[in-house]
């Protein structure tokens, strides 16, 4: 079996969610429960993917190839493809200095460097409020980074061989020119900020008969930000089965739909296959 990597860059806000719920957020979006890191399931890719095999609101005889057959026929076959599910690579964080910061972890890049099979290092902090950083984001003079309003001390850059990896992830103008933009912290801090510096957005339902909002229908929804780093890996299942069409079909596709609300904009990405 081959393993290649799907890399997903959101141009817009992200709302992959996981039904209602009763606490302060009505959508929230789908997490993994240890880290609290959003992610994307492998279903949902694997569904927004197949679309774009589909024709006349029937899937073309390569998808069902790749993503197995929708009807219940005694013959059907399973795909010829598996995806896991998108993890947390790099967040979007506000910065006092530079507009914002790509925010990551030693535990997203060892989770990445796993699966890529790099030969990179990963760069070690120190104990404490301190990180990593690039040049764009720092207060060179105080030798700080102020992320929200959290400071944190800088204690080296963050490390040049993995910024210009990541900046190649995706074939987008902001992630490929930020590489002074990148800040390492702790895998906790990591944790906060992409539990608490997601966006929250207030929507209402509308009346289908009135065509004005429904009365007691105002809801918030969670919404990953613009600029967030994802990658799921994508394996080739057989060895008797063409994937080159698959490959030179999403070097054609790299902007893509996930997740819910796509008629309101939301949910737009860059991806890659690497």
């Amino acid at each position: 079996m081959n393993t290649k990597l799907l890399t997903i860059f959101t141009r817009t806000p992200l709302h992959v969610g996981c039904g209602s719920s009763v606490g302060v957020i009505d959508q929230p979006v789908v997490r993994e429960r240890h880290t609290r890191f959003p992610i994307i399931p492998g279903s949902a890719i694997k569904g927004v993917l197949a679309d774009l095999w589909t024709e006349n609101h029937k899937r073309t005889e390569e998808g069902k190839r790749y993503f197995g057959e929708d009807d219940c026929k005694s013959d059907a076959k399973a795909g010829a493809m598996a995806f896991g599910e998108a993890g947390l690579l790099a967040f979007p964080v506000r910065s006092a200095k530079g507009c914002f910061a790509f925010v990551t972890s030693p535990l997203c890049l060892e989770r990445y460097k796993r699966d890529a099979g790099l030969d990179l290092p990963i760069p070690e902090l120190q104990n404490g409020q301190t990180c990593l950083a690039g040049g764009d984001v720092t207060f060179t003079e105080r030798n700080a980074v102020v992320l929200e309003e959290y400071r944190f001390e800088k204690t080296g850059d963050f490390p040049a061989e993995w910024s210009e990896k990541l900046c190649s992830l995706a074939d987008d103008a902001v992630l490929n020119g930020g590489k002074n933009r990148f800040v390492l912290v702790h895998d906790e801090d990591m944790s906060f900020f992409a539990e608490n510096a997601c966006q929250i957005s207030q929507h209402v339902s509308i009346d289908s008969s009135t065509g004005t909002a429904a009365e007691g229908k105002l809801f918030n929804q969670e919404e990953v930000p613009s600029e967030t780093l994802f990658y799921a890996p994508v394996t080739e299942l057989r060895t008797d089965v063409d994937y080159a069409p698959f490959a030179d079909k999403m070097g054609k596709s790299p902007l893509v739909q996930f997740g819910g609300k796509g008629t309101t904009g939301i949910g737009y990405c860059s991806v890659k296959l690497v």
